[in-house]
């Protein structure tokens, strides 16, 4: 059987040592040998992209006129991908994520095609310091909950896997569709698809076999804490009311989300449970954030 092609697309907005580590261990700890790598510079100002091309000579590099976010600029490199390459699957891998199994785009491959309803995969992602991440997870009433459970050996089905390492066979790009752009610039995309390829018909699985490393959030932590809750307020919105049922939609709006204004986590491993939780000082301009987010004409202002 001929071997399956696989389009790797990384993005990144400002990470450009993160991104280094991530291709050097892409290239380093990877022994299938069928994949390209196309990454798209979302910085805006094309700067990495130029020394990307000098520096890894077998990646084919993108540039955007202006920063786009994570599913605008993850669908500019798809497009790139299909065009050029034409790939059976599609890995969208994060820039600050290292690979450290040398078979893992071969386990991923021969998970794939054991079955021809499996549509997305997803991998054992772990923090640095080796400890679970995300393993994939479901849809439960309101919630969007993880799966929690860290000795998992064999593959297992999931509602939804994280974005990451998110694995997608090209049949589901051509039924689904790409990422939807609404969620720009990043946030809940990854789990949004998921649920519509789930709708689809289908399967979502998570491969515990494979850990990768990702050293989280490194972008989203460099933006500023009002565009942070302002974003996940407004895509919090459009995903619930997009995939919940309407007493699920009512209380993860109107209930959930202002308590997320008022209180934040103290450890980010943790639930949102009383033990974990602490007062934010701003929570009365928060709740204010979270007003504005119902509103497209408000928080596009806000974003730009």
């Amino acid at each position: 059987m001929k071997n399956k092609k696989v389009a790797i697309i990384i993005c990144t907005y400002n990470q450009e040592k993160l991104l280094r580590e991530c291709l050097l261990s892409l290239k380093n700890k990877t022994l299938y040998k069928d994949y390209k790598v196309y990454f798209v510079d979302d910085s805006g100002k094309g700067e990495i992209a130029k020394k990307i091309k000098k520096e890894f000579k077998w990646v084919n590099e993108i540039a955007n006129k202006k920063n786009l976010g994570f599913s605008k600029s993850n669908n500019v490199g798809i497009k790139k991908a299909i065009k050029e390459y034409n790939p059976d699957y599609f890995v969208l891998l994060n820039d600050d994520c290292e690979i450290i199994d040398k078979n893992w785009l071969n386990k991923i491959i021969e998970t794939g095609e054991k079955d021809k309803n499996i549509g997305i995969l997803g991998c054992n992602i772990r923090y640095p310091d080796g400890s679970l991440q995300n393993l994939g997870g479901y849809l439960r009433k309101w919630k969007i909950d993880l799966e929690l459970k860290d000795n998992k050996k064999n593959n297992f089905e999931v509602d939804h896997v994280m974005g990451a390492c998110l694995i997608v066979k090209k049949e589901v790009i051509e039924d689904v569709g790409m990422l939807d752009e609404i969620y720009s610039p990043y946030l809940l995309e990854d789990t949004d698809y998921c649920l519509r390829a789930k709708k689809n018909m289908w399967k979502i699985i998570s491969i515990p076999d494979i850990k990768i490393i990702h050293k989280k959030g490194k972008s989203i932590d460099s933006q500023e804490d009002k565009r942070k809750l302002l974003i996940r307020f407004k895509n919090d919105i459009i995903f619930s009311r997009r995939h919940l049922s309407l007493f699920n939609r009512i209380f993860r709006i109107f209930i959930y989300l202002p308590l997320v204004a008022v209180f934040k986590k103290k450890k980010d491993t943790g639930g949102f449970s009383p033990s974990n939780l602490k007062f934010r000082t701003k929570f009365i301009m928060n709740l204010g954030i979270w007003f504005i987010s119902f509103f497209p004409a408000l928080y596009k202002k806000h974003l730009k």
